[in-house]
């Protein structure tokens, strides 16, 4: 699995990306933006952790966390 970066997803706003992102903290799921398939927890059965999704069908990582250091540092406030 390839894990995303936030530059490869192409969020025209800043609260674009936040949005996006909340919706997976609230497991609300969301839609894969490279694809259009829908994301799924990577960690459903070890442990409940929101912070990790995937996408099965183009085998992408999204680690939220990691998204949000990448728009804080890129799109500041």
């Amino acid at each position: 699995m390839k894990q995303v970066k936030l530059k490869e997803l192409r969020f025209e706003t800043r609260d674009a990306a936040l949005s996006f992102l909340k919706k997976l903290w609230k497991e609300e799921g969301a839609d894969c933006p490279m694809c259009g398939e829908k994301l799924e927890l990577l960690h459903n059965k070890a442990k409940k952790n929101d912070c990790d999704w995937q996408c099965r069908k183009c085998d992408r990582t999204y680690k939220t966390m990691h998204l949000l250091d990448e728009l804080n540092e890129n799109m500041p406030v």
